[in-house]
């Protein structure tokens, strides 16, 4: 569980696995700019993390179109991950948009998100911070974490733990959950994750398509993400953000044997605010609760996945196309799954 929830950690403060001070901020620097450059500039830099998450929330519910028949269930750990596209690696940064930063050169650059390239000083534009038109400081422009130089891909991790329940009816209920549970002994934060789906056999419904060999269902799914990351727990600042997303899909599968071929399409959607709370101190002012952002992701999603089975033992994956196409890899526990919808004898005690 611990291992579990430091993934989370590592997905809520956006931060690399393989160095954790590529991604921190000098967030007073960033408040000399005042609250609306200072939250125009973040939401920028950060797009990619929080996006990220809303696509990747949305991943992983399902490894069949087929329910279990009524009180057999599933528990799978999956893993999704939502690739950062090209796009997603830079933002454009124009003098115009801001009010009292500005670069020290040229009125327009890209600048790195924070999955952008992990750049040196010299590869950064310089920004310069103004109070009244009057120059206070100069930085250099954030970096990115360069996660592609040290993983094999640039991407948002979404880990999750599910239980599904076969009702009646061809009816699934599948559950995410995991207690309000403390990063640390030093009140370091917490991670709290809901979430609800159902899923039903509409085959049984269609005449004539009833007979033919495959399974179809309708799904429908809710998930909730709330952290909390201790910045200063002594000064009780904390980053706080909260993800909800929600998809609904008709999915398709198909059983041969051991395997599996599914999908699903649909639409997905999610929102994830993130606030900086607190109170902030600069060499010139005070802010309470400086940061508040928020992101809006929706569109159809498509998915295709591939699932092993070995008695009770599962192991599959899956790829979504949408703006941040999102893999998923998973390991599992089935019983009682519903009778096959093809001529093809099943497997032994499956």
């Amino acid at each position: 569980m611990k291992i579990y929830t430091r993934i989370l950690l590592i997905t809520g403060l956006m931060v690399s696995m393989a160095n954790v001070s590529k991604a921190q901020l000098d967030f007073d620097s960033f408040l000399e700019a005042g609250l609306a450059d200072a939250n125009k500039l973040l939401e920028a830099y950060m797009a990619p993390a929080f996006k990220g998450i809303g696509y990747g929330v949305n991943a992983g519910w399902y490894n069949t179109a087929r329910p279990h028949k009524t009180l057999g269930f599933d528990l799978n750990i999956t893993v999704n991950a939502a690739m950062v596209p090209a796009s997603g690696e830079f933002f454009t940064f124009n003098n115009a948009d801001y009010t009292n930063v500005k670069l020290s050169n040229g009125t327009s650059a890209q600048l790195p998100t924070l999955f952008g390239p992990n750049l040196g000083a010299d590869d950064l534009p310089e920004l310069r911070f103004l109070d009244n038109g009057e120059e206070t400081i100069r930085i250099s422009a954030p970096t990115g974490l360069g996660l592609d130089e040290v993983l094999p891909m640039n991407a948002v991790p979404s880990p999750m733990i599910q239980l599904g329940i076969g009702l009646i009816k061809g009816t699934d209920l599948k559950i995410r959950y995991t207690p309000d549970i403390s990063l640390g002994e030093e009140d370091e934060g917490s991670v709290k994750l809901f979430g609800i789906g159902v899923m039903h056999d509409i085959k049984q419904h269609l005449p004539v398509v009833n007979k033919l060999p495959f399974d179809l269902s309708m799904f429908f799914g809710y998930t909730n993400l709330k952290t909390s990351i201790a910045v200063d727990s002594d000064l009780n600042q904390f980053a706080e953000f909260e993800t909800k997303g929600t998809v609904i899909q008709a999915l398709i599968s198909k059983k041969i044997a051991l395997l599996t071929v599914y999908g699903g399409l649909g639409y997905a959607k999610s929102k994830t605010t993130f606030g900086l709370n607190g109170v902030y101190t600069t060499e010139n002012s005070s802010y309470t609760d400086p940061i508040n952002l928020a992101y809006e992701n929706g569109g159809l999603k498509a998915n295709v996945g591939l699932r092993i089975r070995l008695l009770f033992f599962n192991l599959f994956g899956e790829y979504s196309f949408q703006e941040y196409n999102t893999a998923t890899v998973g390991i599992g526990f089935s019983f009682r799954e519903g009778a096959s919808s093809t001529n093809i004898p099943m497997v032994p005690g499956i």
